[in-house]
């Protein structure tokens, strides 16, 4: 128990166990209908969506991030943002997709 708790302490970072705890939480008894399965339905709706674009297309191109990488720590206080920065790789995700970023640009 002792290791368990200290990898858990020490080999996450505070977002990573705020998304854990989520995940968890979304999963318990009490929420497995109301957020589960709605979610299942709508992952389905996603993918459906995709294997219709891609009835048309081979590759779909769009951003990673809506902003440059930040310094790290830089967003630690404010979990919103540190969500947001996924935004864009979430549906991808979330159709079983693969997906690559290819970093491009330079920020001054």
């Amino acid at each position: 128990m002792d290791m368990y708790c200290k990898t858990r302490e020490e080999g996450f970072g505070d977002e990573v166990k705020r998304r854990i705890m989520i995940g968890t939480y979304v999963l318990s008894a009490g929420y497995y209908d109301a957020y589960y399965l709605k979610a299942q339905k709508i992952r389905r709706l996603i993918s459906e969506d995709f294997k219709k674009a891609f009835e048309k297309c081979d590759v779909i191109l769009g951003p990673s991030a809506p902003s440059v990488a930040f310094p790290i720590g830089d967003k630690k206080e404010d979990p919103l943002k540190m969500y947001m920065q996924d935004i864009y790789t979430i549906s991808t995700n979330l159709a079983g997709l693969p997906g690559l970023s290819m970093p491009g640009g330079i920020d001054e």
